[in-house]
């Protein structure tokens, strides 16, 4: 495709094999338009290789400590979902897109981990940065063709809007420079202690200046698109995915009725769900995953380059091809789900009622460069869709009317705006 040399790999099999096997061999990123131009080769979607490894490592270690995984983070989901209902709640059942109000909760979630920072949901700014995690990923998938043939960028009138691309971009690094407070944030490299993410990364980077580290991807320019790339991944697909879980308890009236019969028969009505409650809502969780796999927020993984030959499936790729990665030809695959196209939440559960976990539901893609945000994103789903199953019903905006769920594809796939009645619980 113009001058790459391009493989789209099908099928878990694999996809697996290419992943597991030869992970080492795929830690590249092309040298396209997105890496190159947009990330600059910078943070942790785009780096490649020993630096990549680097940055992993130091990611997942801070987002361990500052609570991902365990019950301090749960506690701060669970603060954003208490919202997200007092917000609906102010509805009072009249008609209401819900797709801003889960997304300004998720972002909240995301901006605690890194900034220590919240936001209503009447404030400009968010909405104005909301609007920009959208239009980016619609601008993402109208201007991929520049990523394989890079003339398209010089196009009269902006036509595939890399102009307008890179705007937007530009005024989201600095919003986020500007969230970083740099001037005002206590640095101490004696201590290990810290609140944020971005106090984690600024004190790594003088502790490495100290110890004169030259080769390091722990730097200021990794810091800011690293903290891009974590609301980028961390805020569309969740936030997209809860909206499409409300979309299918419409449209499946008898699943949402038997999700609450579940939660309130297991949990009951007079407190919130938290993640201990988890192995007592299979039914939920079955929900969840195939809510994941039957939207397919994210159709493709990220590209990845092949540094070396490869052997895979009877053919040679070779150095410095570019491999990408058709998600949905696991996720909608016929052999491995039989009815893919219907939507289905027992297929996860066994006779029992048991939960199942199928090896082909990749939504956050597998290997050791999956998606860093997945334990966190896991977190959000459950608490979020939780709370809301236990303390309202989803109606259309207007009876027999149910919403389309088709949904608008781009870079990734989000659903076609809605309105939804909010009817509140009386039990």
């Amino acid at each position: 495709m113009g001058p790459f040399r391009c493989v789209m790999l099908n099928g878990y099999d694999l996809i697996s094999e290419a992943l597991y096997k030869h992970h080492e061999s795929l830690l590249g990123r092309p040298n396209n338009f997105v890496h190159n131009e947009i990330n600059q080769h910078t943070g942790i979607i785009s780096l490649s290789g020993d630096k990549w490894k680097e940055q992993r490592t130091f990611l997942q270690s801070s987002l361990r400590l500052l609570g991902v995984g365990r019950n301090i983070m749960a506690e701060r989901i669970k603060g954003e979902a208490d919202y997200l209902l007092t917000t609906i709640d102010a509805a009072q059942g009249e008609p209401l897109d819900i797709s801003n109000l889960v997304m300004v909760c998720v972002t909240n979630v995301i901006c605690g981990v890194a900034f220590t920072k919240r936001f209503d949901q009447e404030d400009k700014t968010i909405l104005y940065w909301l609007a920009s995690i959208k239009r980016t990923f619609e601008l993402l998938g109208s201007s991929a063709a520049i990523n394989f043939f890079p003339i398209l960028k010089y196009a009269p009138g902006d036509m595939f809007y890399y102009n307008e691309l890179h705007s937007v971009l530009n005024n989201m690094r600095e919003t986020v420079w500007g969230w970083f407070d740099r001037d005002n944030r206590k640095i101490n490299v004696s201590d290990q202690a810290f609140e944020d993410l971005v106090q984690a990364f600024l004190t790594e980077i003088e502790r490495r200046k100290e110890e004169h580290v030259v080769k390091t991807s722990l730097d200021e320019a990794n810091l800011l698109s690293s903290m891009l790339n974590l609301f980028f991944a961390g805020t569309e697909t969740t936030s997209n995915t809860i909206v499409f879980a409300v979309l299918y308890m419409v449209n499946f009236p008898h699943l949402q009725e038997k999700l609450y019969q579940e939660m309130e028969d297991a949990v009951g009505t007079d407190r919130a769900p938290n993640m201990s409650d988890k192995n007592k809502l299979p039914f939920l969780s079955a929900f969840i995953m195939e809510t994941q796999r039957f939207a397919g927020v994210v159709p493709l993984g990220i590209d990845r380059l092949a540094t070396k030959d490869i052997h895979l499936g009877g053919y040679t790729i070779t150095k410095g091809t570019s491999v990408m990665l058709n998600l949905d030809s696991v996720l909608r695959d016929e052999s491995a789900w039989g009815d893919p196209d219907i939507f289905r939440p027992d297929r996860f559960l066994d006779g029992d009622g048991s939960v199942i976990v199928k090896k082909e539901l990749i939504p956050f893609g597998i290997g050791k460069r999956n998606c860093l945000g997945e334990g966190l994103a896991s977190m959000e789903l459950f608490l979020f869709l939780a709370a809301l199953v236990q303390k309202f019903e989803f109606l259309p905006e207007k009876n027999g009317e149910l919403p389309t769920m088709t949904p608008n594809v781009g870079f990734s796939r989000v659903a076609q705006p809605f309105k939804v009645r909010a009817i509140r619980r009386t039990k």
